[in-house]
């Protein structure tokens, strides 16, 4: 078996980055471990990394050292490789995936990673992207898209720095016009402030906007918000925060959620899509749930949460 360290040395602001390649010659090179260490050069570069380092068949281990961005596009670029398992030691500002797993520290334990084992986990299809954790359209995803006017303010991590995002986009105009049909249904239509499409929990650095979902159940959960107001918004941040919003009586008349396999969305015009944290410009999404989609490295003792079948390395 082969390791594969992918380092971005910009996620989370560049920080631990050198730190990180050191502690893995240190774990690693008296073992008997075959490992390398690749840091990526600029955007686009893992894949055509990626791309040829695995035409040689080898069983791998492909380690996304980085954040929820880098691991969009290391699986972006292996998902269809079957010998290629995907890993991930957390290093970006946000790390939602891994807040989808208990014991999540043991994912920057590179013995415990050395250690763990292979297990199938869904994706959700959007258009011609895969998504492991969340897809999202709205206040959100203009939100994603405006985080890079804070990324230089010193000591602002990525759920600081997502919240000032939202504050921005309050200040224009709120809502999309969108025909949304579900598992084939005939299509609505409706204003909605936030539209999540998702197969983990977590976006945003921390906000748990999908509680119920569950990483390898073969279902996406969509959570629509119809349009409030801005003060309504503020003061229910915390509630979507926290993910008690399914059970907050004061959003119960604006909020829908449900599991489903397939989603078709059409807009008048084009929208920020926001998946994983990397941001596309589509006025028509289609998404498809995609069961047992990719070989998922979990590190040793390390637990799905909400799985039906307990999944557990021991």
């Amino acid at each position: 078996m082969r390791h594969i360290f992918i380092i971005n040395p910009a996620a989370g602001n560049g920080r631990y980055q050198n730190d990180l390649a050191n502690l893995i010659h240190a774990e690693l090179m008296d073992k008997d471990i075959e490992y390398e260490i690749y840091l990526s050069k600029f955007k686009g570069d893992i894949r055509s990394y990626l791309i040829n380092k695995c035409s040689d068949k080898i069983e791998s281990v492909i380690y996304a050292c980085g954040g929820d961005g880098t691991l969009h596009e290391v699986i972006n670029a292996t998902r269809n490789v079957p010998h290629v398992s995907i890993g991930v030691i957390p290093r970006g500002s946000g790390n939602d995936f891994i807040k989808n797993f208990i014991k999540s520290t043991h994912f920057n334990d590179i013995n415990f990673q050395i250690h763990g084992s292979s297990v199938n986990l869904d994706l959700i299809k959007v258009n011609n992207k895969y998504a492991a954790s969340v897809c999202t359209i709205g206040l959100d995803a203009d939100a994603a898209f405006q985080m890079h006017k804070f990324k230089k303010i010193p000591f602002i991590n990525g759920s600081t720095r997502y919240y000032l995002a939202v504050i921005y986009c309050l200040i224009n105009k709120l809502g999309n016009h969108l025909e949304i049909s579900v598992d084939g249904s005939s299509a609505t239509n409706s204003s909605y402030l936030l539209t999540v499409m998702a197969n983990g929990q977590f976006y945003g650095g921390g906000y748990n906007c999908a509680p119920l979902a569950i990483i390898n159940d073969g279902l996406m959960d969509l959570c629509l918000v119809k349009k409030i107001s801005r003060l309504k918004i503020l003061n229910l941040m915390n509630s979507y925060k926290a993910g008690t919003h399914l059970e907050n009586p004061k959003l119960s008349n604006w909020i829908s959620y449900k599991k489903c396999k397939k989603i078709k969305i059409k807009s008048s015009r084009p929208l920020n899509i926001c998946v994983d944290g990397e941001i596309y410009l589509h006025n028509e999404v289609a998404l498809e749930i995609e069961k047992d989609a990719f070989k998922f490295w979990m590190p040793k003792e390390v637990q799905i949460i909400g799985s039906k079948k307990t999944v557990k390395n021991k």
